[in-house]
């Protein structure tokens, strides 16, 4: 029975993870995951040789630039032609920019292009390249990643800042972390929120009072005046926009560092939360369900903390669905365990109402697992009561009458088991049969035996005046306690059982029983019993007898607490 139920643990894992990972490889919630990783993005450093020239809102009175040089100046071609001959003139490389126009991402290729627009074939020269600045916005506006190259026509452009540091000799090929080619569409590791990448204003550049500064840096010439709305939402932005030319400057960075933040992979996510499902499912199936929601509670936020440190060493672990596996499976779980303790619960309820008090069954009820109905072996305290004469009784009474008098008197007597917190195992014809002990332990179950008997006696007492008053037989009892080990549980068959004791211990009961009229007292126990009261003082010994199944005698006492004994 335990490893079926293991197994079907399984199976409901096996669901939850199918369920997590259908989920992961059809890309739901990608914008939710961009948005988590948004968070974790801290502070780097920048590289000291990286700074921008800004086309700032101070430069546009003195300059009118096109970076991009697609179109003969409005000037005329003298104009263009002086364009030419001071990038001819530079001594250091330059890249201009080019940009794809409706690009369309393939992999471990460079990204389509419907168009290029390039600078003007006049402006080439041998220490001119091109490099396009494409960057790639998800569905949110927010730039996360950019094509590590695109291809339009005949023509393949390199990233514009892998470019520039190609140029510059930093080699930056070399750098720690995969290769841009091995991925279409890199990841940007931003190192600072905008404004955060040191820049000079144009118009220094061209008053010549900045040469110092720019001397064997790599600069980044681009728009950053709000007018002329070269700006995008970036992960580190906290609501300030980015201008192009930092993003690619972030970009250079990046790769100077050698920094990379790639996915973790579509196997090792899969293993991760297949492994989530399966763990959480142990748990839920070896602790109780408070116990198992603490350790999967505290194995997810495990789990968290691993994502994100591997976020800080490049790798993007999928938070959702790897937590997702943590959440679904353990929801699962905790369902599966709810509704089967309910049901348990019902199945435990209508078993044990006709047995036991509301307290006991309440009590019974606030842990259903620990209530083997399948047998156990468990220290009880049984009663057997018995009405004495009852043939002659029988004999004496019309079927009708003596229906009603069994029926009233096994009320009395079962409201009394009951108020004691016994389990009422049985009426055997005119006998009664109840056990203390079990489902639940009760370490006071003698004396709430013995206090039951007792009770027993004096209700006798009450009920033979109301016989008399109807003229009916009055009744004498014998009870016998006795405590000792028994298996407890439901025995029968497949059509129809008993929660019931059974054992020895049953057998020295009902056979103490017999024995109180032959000693002329109306409740005998064993030494067990008596050894196990509160107030053992108060029973003296009667006899030691021999009792089927019981190798030794065993003592019986009879109380000093002045019942009165029952009519013979």
């Amino acid at each position: 029975m335990r490893w079926k139920q293991f197994f079907l643990f399984l199976g409901i894992a096996a669901v939850a993870a199918a369920l997590v990972v259908t989920s992961f490889t059809g890309g739901l919630f990608q914008g939710l995951e961009y948005f988590l990783e948004d968070l974790l993005f801290t502070a780097r450093p920048v590289a000291d040789d990286i700074v921008i020239v800004a086309i700032d809102d101070a430069s546009l009175a003195e300059v009118g630039l096109d970076v991009m040089f697609a179109e003969p100046s409005r000037l005329g071609a003298a104009d263009d032609d002086a364009l030419r001959r001071a990038l001819a003139g530079i001594p250091y490389p330059v890249v201009l920019p080019v940009e794809g126009r409706n690009i369309s991402l393939q992999k471990n290729r460079p990204a389509a292009a419907d168009t290029i627009l390039a600078p003007l074939a006049l402006f080439a020269g041998p220490a001119v390249s091109r490099a396009h600045v494409n960057v790639i916005e998800d569905r949110d506006g927010v730039v996360r990643r950019f094509p590590a190259a695109i291809a339009g026509g005949t023509s393949a452009f390199p990233a514009f800042a892998q470019e520039i540091l190609l140029q510059s000799g930093l080699a930056a090929g070399e750098a720690a972390g995969t290769p841009l080619a091995e991925s279409s569409a890199p990841r940007i590791v931003y190192a600072q929120p905008a404004g955060g990448i040191r820049r000079i204003s144009f118009s220094r550049v061209l008053s010549g009072d900045a040469a110092k500064e720019l001397d064997g840096k790599i600069v980044l010439i681009g728009a950053t005046a709000p007018d002329l709305h070269d700006e995008k939402a970036t992960p580190v932005s906290s609501g300030i926009p980015m201008s192009g030319v930092e993003i690619h400057a972030n970009i250079a960075n990046m790769l100077i560092h050698g920094w990379r933040l790639e996915p973790m992979g579509t196997p090792a996510t899969m293993i991760w939360i297949i492994a989530a499902a399966i763990i959480a499912g142990c748990i839920f199936f070896f602790l109780q369900a408070p116990a198992a929601i603490a350790v999967t509670v505290a194995l997810g936020t495990v789990s968290l903390v691993a994502a994100v440190v591997l976020f800080e060493r490049g790798i993007t672990a999928n938070i959702i669905h790897t937590q997702a596996a943590w959440i679904t499976a353990g929801s699962m779980f905790f369902a599966y365990r709810h509704f089967s303790t309910e049901r348990e619960k019902r199945r435990i309820k209508n078993i044990f109402s006709k047995y036991v008090s509301a307290d006991v069954l309440r009590e019974i009820l606030r842990d259903p697992s620990a209530v083997r109905l399948g047998g156990e072996e468990k220290e009880i305290t049984l009663l057997f009561s018995d009405i004495r004469g009852f043939t002659s009784i029988s004999e004496k009474t019309p079927p009708v009458e003596l229906v009603r008098i069994l029926n009233r008197y096994f009320s009395v007597m079962t409201e009394e088991v009951l108020a004691h917190g016994g389990v009422l195992d049985k009426y055997i014809g005119d006998a009664i049969m109840a056990f203390w002990g079990a489902p639940v332990p009760d370490p006071e179950q003698a004396d709430r035996a013995v206090a039951t008997a007792k009770a027993m006696i004096e209700k006798l007492a009450v009920l033979n005046r109301e016989f008399a008053a109807a003229g009916d037989p009055e009744i004498a009892i014998g009870i016998g306690v006795y405590t000792g080990p028994a298996v407890v549980g439901n025995v029968g068959s497949h059509l129809r059982f008993d929660y019931t004791a059974i054992g020895d211990t049953v057998n020295a009961a009902s056979r103490i029983e017999g024995l109180t009229k032959q000693y002329q007292t109306p409740i005998l126990i064993g030494e067990t019993t008596r050894n196990k009261l509160k107030n053992p003082d108060a029973w003296v010994l009667v006899d030691e007898v021999a009792v089927k199944g019981k190798q030794d005698k065993i003592k019986i006492y009879r109380g000093k607490f002045g019942v009165a004994e029952t009519k013979s």
